[in-house]
């Protein structure tokens, strides 16, 4: 069973929400862009962490979280959020 104490939990749903912040600070965009990729980028990390742990990647692992999958998938989960909000299509003006 996998076991987390809340705190654990605070600072990498923390992690996961700079990730998501950074996205859009790059990329840029409306309020839906800014929401998409915080949560897209919460649950990659989240998801990371699990696969990692469980498959056993190891990578750099401090305390409970497993940050180098969560970090992987976070960033890809921003960025198809990013992606996903639909705000980067062209406008007909």
């Amino acid at each position: 069973m996998f076991n987390m104490t809340f705190p654990t939990f605070i600072l990498g749903s923390m992690i996961a929400w700079l990730i998501g912040a950074l996205v859009h600070l790059v990329a840029g965009g409306k309020l839906l862009r800014l929401v998409f990729c915080l949560i897209f980028s919460w649950i990659g990390f989240w998801s990371g962490n699990y696969f990692g742990n469980n498959l056993g990647l190891n990578i750099l692992q401090y305390g409970q979280i497993n940050y180098g999958p969560a970090l992987l998938l976070s960033v890809i989960a921003a960025l198809f959020g990013f992606w996903l909000s639909g705000e980067n299509r062209e406008e007909d003006e």
